[in-house]
């Protein structure tokens, strides 16, 4: 009962390692996946047509110029404080870049040791110095091991050669998923951090420690040996993709805060000289539906500078939470072992 619990238990932890992102692909799309400016585009577009049903509907009296002024001057004043956010955000961002020398040399040192260190474990004279063709190095080398621990586990008894086998299909799949969609990878498009997020996480890292652990008596000294080095790579691979992260966070919120000053000042400006000029609008407009059009236009403007934050706040937050597991620890996985 004590060996079919031990190989119950591993399979459940094998399980783990072919864990899938469980979104839908348009919930993929929205949170992750889809262009920041084509989802922009929709969500202000579905603000500009919500504005144009409800005017046409009559619940806005687009002839009494207090309320549409008063509505845009509301939104508008709530735009000033996205100054703060954007100084906020670069000094988020500075203040991982400056530095003095000492600091410096020991980031660089740090990164050049981490790189020497994956080059021997991979028997690579020099690594991609591309983060996307990185990844790629380090996964390309856990599915060889993974292909030679198989080998190596011919001889084990059955049941612990089927365990072993459950493993590595699962991190052989979602290897040669995950090279697959780094081979045209390039970094500042979200596509290299995209291929390994749900991915590689903690529960592989734990998988391959506890087959190690149970099995060492069973294993031969080869296959002990190839767990080992598979251990160490899983390793290395968890501390490149976050390293990776931190560095596509940089990039993304320094994009961010760009992207507010572009469309903020803008909708201020716009803003401003729509609430002065809307009487002498009404005036010169004698069609209901054109002050409809005009209104709507001049809200869905007003909050661009909203819409622009949440769909990039969706991805930064998304990203976090995906690859909280850091190492080997898994808090978003509930192990659960048979009795």
């Amino acid at each position: 009962m004590g060996a079919e619990r031990a190989i119950d238990e591993t399979k459940t932890q094998s399980d783990l390692v072919h864990e899938r992102l469980r979104e839908s692909p348009a919930q993929r799309w929205i949170l992750l996946d889809g262009n920041r400016y084509v989802l922009t585009a929709l969500c202000a577009g579905l603000v500009f047509t919500v504005c144009l049903a409800i005017g046409a509907a009559g619940w806005i009296p687009v002839t009494n110029p207090d309320t549409a002024t008063t509505l845009v001057g509301a939104i508008v004043g709530g735009t000033l404080p996205f100054i703060t956010i954007v100084l906020a955000i670069n000094q988020l961002v500075l203040s991982q870049e400056l530095g003095w020398t000492g600091d410096l040399q020991e980031r660089y040192e740090a990164m050049t040791d981490f790189r020497r260190t994956v080059e021997d474990a991979t028997e690579t004279p020099v690594s991609p110095a591309a983060p996307a063709e990185f990844l790629r190095l380090i996964v390309d080398a856990v599915v060889a091991e993974v292909g030679d621990l198989e080998s190596a586990a011919t001889d084990a008894d059955g049941a612990v050669a089927a365990s072993l086998e459950t493993f590595a299909g699962a991190v052989t799949e979602e290897g040669e998923t995950v090279a697959k969609t780094l081979e045209t990878a390039e970094f500042g498009t979200f596509d290299a951090l995209s291929a390994v997020l749900g991915h590689f996480n903690g529960a592989h890292l734990h998988a391959a420690r506890t087959i190690r652990a149970r099995y060492a008596d069973e294993l031969s000294m080869e296959a002990l040996e190839t767990l080992d080095s598979l251990i160490e790579l899983l390793g290395y691979l968890a501390v490149a993709r976050q390293s990776f992260k931190t560095l596509y966070m940089q990039h993304e919120l320094a994009h961010l805060s760009k992207l507010l000053l572009y469309v903020g000042f803008p909708t201020l400006l716009g803003g401003g000289l729509f609430m002065m000029t809307y009487p002498a609008i009404i005036a010169a407009l004698e069609s209901t539906l054109a002050l409809v059009v005009v209104v709507s236009v001049a809200v869905t403007l007003a909050f661009l500078p909203f819409v622009v934050l949440l769909v990039y706040t969706f991805r930064i937050a998304t990203i976090a939470s995906k690859t909280a597991d850091f190492g080997p620890f898994v808090p978003r996985v509930d192990v659960q072992v048979d009795e």
